[in-house]
């Protein structure tokens, strides 16, 4: 009958569909081994599972030197793209505090306590009235204030007392070592608490400024702004980024990753990413047997 000649196609169809899926199947299963009387069976587990620790190790290892080695992440992270998206992103974050009402307290305690941001203000008032007042106490500031203030004195009393002014330029010289001297114990007492409070009011002055009055108008400060921000940025990419791959090291971290990775979990990711590709090798199988039985069958 006509339709016996269709069965060895048919069957070396069938044949190839189910050898390929069994085999796609045997990558995974069984998940972990099998015994018999003490004896492992065969082809368990699967050869995804078996070899799961070889595999980490050989995937971790084509990550870190093909996919994510610094010079493919430093290319990306510095490509026109990547600098247009900080550029966008800068320019848009401007333009919508240009219209922010809050001040700059209330802007920065969105990120952080009302406590952490007084502290931070505390902290860099202090710490700059510091290094102000060291400074100011080991200048000869005194000397500096002494002398324009002799020297002012004289102008003024040469011009208004004519013969008197003579005289007076001859004690110019010690009244300025004496005011001198003065004025350097009075700045070493004092210098720090007059620092302090001028840069605390400056301080408080500058956190209840608004956050619209800080950018609104300053379009040329905030070009250099933007200009410094994507300096720093490509200065942190190119001179930081290999410390920081080599302190994450990501060849451990996939590494151990895959390894952590549960049997059931590996199998369902692969086939999630691959199963298109997996059910065209299956029925790939069921073409080529059933070309096979068709041969077969002309050869008969």
């Amino acid at each position: 009958m006509w339709y016996t000649y269709l069965i060895p196609p048919v069957i070396g169809a069938v044949i190839g569909y189910f050898t390929n899926d069994l085999a796609i199947r045997m990558l995974f299963r069984p998940h972990y081994p099998h015994y018999l009387f003490g004896w492992q069976l065969p082809f368990t587990p699967g050869l995804i599972p078996k070899e799961k620790n070889r595999l980490a190790v050989s995937v971790a290892e084509a990550i870190k030197e093909n996919l994510l080695n610094k010079e493919t992440v430093e290319k990306n992270l510095l490509s026109e793209d990547m600098l247009a998206k900080i550029s966008e992103g800068v320019d848009s974050f401007f333009a919508k505090q240009s219209e922010n009402q809050e001040s700059v307290r209330q802007f920065a305690s969105r990120f952080f306590s009302s406590e952490t941001v007084d502290q931070m203000a505390v902290s860099v008032s202090d710490d700059f009235s510091k290094k102000v007042a060291l400074k100011i106490t080991e200048s000869d500031l005194a000397g500096t204030i002494s002398h324009k203030v002799v020297e002012y004195v004289m102008q003024k009393v040469s011009s208004n007392m004519g013969l008197f002014g003579m005289f007076g330029s001859a004690l110019a010289e010690p009244a300025e070592n004496l005011l001198s001297k003065h004025l350097d114990v009075i700045l070493k007492e004092n210098a720090g608490e007059i620092v302090h409070n001028m840069v605390g009011s400056q301080v408080e002055g500058f956190l209840d400024t608004s956050m619209s009055k800080l950018f609104k108008d300053k379009n040329e400060t905030r070009s250099q702004v933007k200009d410094m921000i994507l300096s720093a940025y490509k200065s942190m990419v190119t001179d930081h980024l290999p410390k920081v791959m080599e302190t994450i090291d990501l060849k451990k971290i996939v590494e151990e990753r895959i390894k952590e990775m549960d049997v059931e979990e590996m199998e369902k990711l692969i086939l999630q990413v691959m199963k298109k590709e997996l059910r065209a090798i299956v029925w790939l199988g069921a073409l080529l047997g059933g070309v096979i039985g068709l041969f077969n069958l002309l050869l008969i």
